[in-house]
């Protein structure tokens, strides 16, 4: 039995991932998912209680990547010096991100530029404010490692630097136009343009 309300939990859920992906958040009703699944909408409301935290849900993938990836800057592998210097690393980064995009482009199209009028609107600021306290976390720790290295960088400095990545990871949404090669070129040169910044403030 249990088995069979799994399943028909993840026919909700792939049902209202094409229907919020096909006519956007707005445009879609729990009556309209239900249908399409082929039970009955009080059925959907056992399962979820409401249309918000339905689209939640179909997110949720995507966000906990999101936050895994945005965490791992801080991992072990990144707290050395050698990071701004290491190919090995940067090319992990971008491949990471184009990842990124390319597993969960339509839903990130929904977080990003259509999630008004749902718990998630706005998003880009939380993810700002994720990459903001993750920057200053890695100042601190790098700096117990290295202390010779400079970490009096501006709270707003890192601010605008979050924002920036933040419309990177837009950009690489909204412009499909852009083959693979292209966008991983572009990236490349995002890296190179960020590490000698980096290494120009921190002075490693």
């Amino acid at each position: 039995m249990q088995t069979l309300k799994d399943d028909i939990r993840q026919r909700i859920l792939m049902i209202a991932r094409e229907e919020f992906i096909t006519h956007g958040v707005r445009c879609t009703s729990v009556r309209m998912i239900a249908g399409k699944a082929g039970i009955a909408v009080g059925n959907v409301y056992n399962y979820f209680g409401s249309k918000d935290e339905l689209f939640r849900e179909v997110l949720r993938p995507l966000i906990n990547t999101l936050d895994r990836y945005i965490q791992s800057h801080n991992s072990e592998r990144h707290l050395r010096l050698d990071v701004f210097n290491s190919k090995k690393i940067q090319d992990e980064y971008i491949i990471a991100m184009n990842t990124l995009v390319k597993n969960f482009r339509p839903e990130l199209r929904l977080l990003l530029f259509n999630a008004e009028g749902t718990s998630l609107a706005g998003y880009k600021d939380r993810i700002i404010e994720h990459q903001t306290r993750t920057g200053i976390e890695y100042l601190r720790l790098i700096k117990e490692r290295y202390p010779h290295i400079n970490i009096d960088i501006s709270p707003f400095f890192l601010h605008i630097v979050s924002s920036t990545w933040t419309s990177v990871l837009s950009e690489l949404v909204e412009h499909e136009e852009y083959d693979d090669r292209e966008m991983v070129r572009a990236l490349k040169q995002y890296a190179a343009y960020s590490m000698a910044g980096w290494k120009e403030l921190i002075k490693p």
